[in-house]
């Protein structure tokens, strides 16, 4: 069931309306990378304050002296300094990686959810057109949930930062946070466009594996910081796809009392 929905997905993307969204990440990510990474990151790695920033000082006098506290042992000093500087390049190399990776996804999702209506929008127009959609929730909702979520994934990523030093055990750890929030992020946003409160609790737990097998499928494109721009955009048409099917089967006396409890809202005089 799931490979149906990401193959739609891929169908999909010869619409214009969802291949240029597809690259709108992609493209405000360069910008924003052109005009304020460089400019900062140059700023800071030639100025002044930065190296000789107190905490800069300390690291490298650190360095220094654990060096020649190694390299004074006989035999073995400099040996010992090779496996120390090899694993400060794997740690670096796999915080590189993560951090990098989560960055980025991160940035793409919050240019995304500025397109997730028009996305869903060009989904149910293409394929759903007799398929009524309401929704439900607010965006300060939203957000709040979304903010809690995410401060508690960073609390349990600092629990868990010993794991880090535990070769394969950490690659794995690290991306099954970054996936719980990924997947509940887009779960919530697309949720709250499309389906009813009562549909959208029966699908949204983790476990519930048409939803979620398909967006760990995308999710595996993070594991290239590039292909992490457009994974948010992909997960939303899935999702898009996945959750128009839940809302065409429901029955037709469910679906005339939700258009009857909208025309309800709508009218002063109810």
């Amino acid at each position: 069931m799931g490979m149906t929905y990401l193959w739609k997905t891929l169908v999909d993307l010869k619409e214009p309306a969802i291949l240029t969204r597809l690259f709108v990440p992609f493209g405000v990510g360069l910008i924003a990378v052109s005009v304020l990474g460089y400019a900062v990151f140059g700023l800071a790695l030639s100025s002044d304050w930065f190296w000789s920033n107190p905490w800069v000082t300390m690291m490298q006098d650190w360095e220094s002296s654990a060096e020649e506290a190694l390299a004074s042992i006989p035999l073995i000093g400099g040996i010992l300094i090779w496996l120390a500087g090899f694993l400060v390049t794997v740690i670096a190399g796999v915080l590189g990686i993560i951090l990098g990776s989560y960055l980025v996804l991160l940035f793409a999702m919050i240019v995304t959810a500025f397109m997730t209506d028009s996305l869903v929008k060009a989904v149910h127009d293409k394929h759903y057109p007799y398929t009524d959609y309401e929704g439900h929730g607010d965006f300060w909702g939203l957000t709040w949930k979304i903010t809690r979520y995410a401060l508690g994934m960073l609390l349990l990523l600092l629990v868990t930062l010993p794991l880090l030093f535990i070769p394969l055990i950490n690659v794995l750890w690290f991306w099954l946070i970054g996936f719980l929030f990924f997947r509940y992020a887009l779960v919530l946003d697309v949720g709250q466009v499309i389906l009813p409160k009562s549909l959208f609790d029966a699908v949204k737990p983790v476990t519930h594996w048409p939803g979620t097998m398909p967006l760990a499928v995308w999710y595996l494109l993070s594991v290239l910081p590039v292909l992490s721009f457009f994974a948010p955009v992909l997960a939303v048409v899935t999702l898009a796809h996945y959750y128009f099917d839940r809302l065409s089967l429901l029955p037709a006396d469910r679906s005339a009392d939700r258009a009857d409890e909208t025309g309800n809202r709508a009218d002063p005089s109810v």
